[in-house]
């Protein structure tokens, strides 16, 4: 009778629907993962102590055993060929771009979502202080005058509860009454961070904000206008995009020459709608470069 009673736990919690089974249902699969990680740590504390019986208990020395095993593993991983079946099907993306580079190849990830590291270390949005950026309520946003596509959030998604703030779909927001605006992905924190070790591509793919049911608002303009040329702009570097090739659900995007836009560690996208008298918007998850 308690199912969905949400003042036993908390005030107010959105999202609850008839269909799901209850926060009880979350409780058992939270307690069965918890005894999944103490189990874990359990045969995890076994290893550590016979490895201290083969090699000693000095700590430096079984760090750096550890670190052997972990770049072996690493090394086997990216030398062992990627099962690249289901995404060859897909003949009009892949013969443009190697499906075995997407499974095994590296990328920087510049991401609007939590729960992410680089949102909750400040990395996303670069603060100097390291600390976690909420970003600007997409209804009291006003234009940006860094002229940046500034990390913005929808207050409807947000909880009442505080126990309950922990995911969200925050994302990049570009608006039609903005003009153009830019984003210079990755950023100089990230790639501080996130260092490579293979050649940059230079593939960009674009994930939208999903939206519930997938079915958007009339305000969201629909990535296809870019092919169109006529509502939505997008460059890279100067460079105009031309049209876009679906990834699952995103978007690599593609000019003149193809989806490969140079072998740099930066690329400066700038976004423009041109629809007067809407308040169309674009709303982006994540940026992804191979």
């Amino acid at each position: 009778s308690n199912r969905f009673n949400i003042f036993l736990h908390s005030i107010d919690a959105r999202y609850q629907v008839s269909w799901h089974p209850g926060w009880k249902d979350h409780m058992l699969k939270g307690r069965l993962i918890g005894h999944f990680l103490i189990n874990s740590l359990e045969e995890a504390l076994f290893e550590l102590d016979q490895l201290t019986s083969e090699h000693g208990d000095d700590p430096n020395t079984l760090l750096n055993h550890l670190e052997r095993l972990e770049s072996r593993d690493a090394r086997t991983f990216r030398q062992k060929p990627a099962d690249t079946k289901v995404w060859d099907e897909d003949g009009a993306v892949f013969s443009k771009m190697d499906s075995a580079m997407v499974l095994r190849g590296e990328s920087i990830c510049h991401t609007a979502l939590l729960p992410s590291r680089s949102r909750l270390e400040g990395i996303t949005t670069e603060n100097e202080s390291g600390e976690f950026d909420k970003g600007v309520n997409q209804y009291l946003m006003e234009t940006p005058e860094d002229g940046l596509v500034p990390v913005a959030f929808d207050m409807n998604d947000r909880q009442r509860c505080q126990e309950l703030e922990v995911d969200h779909k925050d994302f990049f927001l570009v608006r039609e009454q903005d003009g153009w605006v830019s984003a210079i992905v990755p950023n100089n924190k990230e790639l501080e961070v996130y260092r490579r070790s293979t050649p940059v591509e230079g593939i960009i793919v674009m994930c939208l904000k999903i939206c519930p049911f997938n079915k958007c608002p009339d305000a969201y303009i629909s990535i296809d206008e870019v092919t169109r040329g006529t509502k939505l702009f997008i460059t890279v570097d100067g460079k105009p995009v031309t049209t876009v090739q679906k990834l699952d659900s995103c978007h690599i995007l593609e000019g003149e020459k193809g989806i490969r836009w140079g072998n740099k560690d930066q690329f400066v996208l700038q976004f423009r709608i041109k629809d007067p008298g809407t308040l169309n918007v674009l709303k982006i998850s994540s940026f992804v470069v191979f």
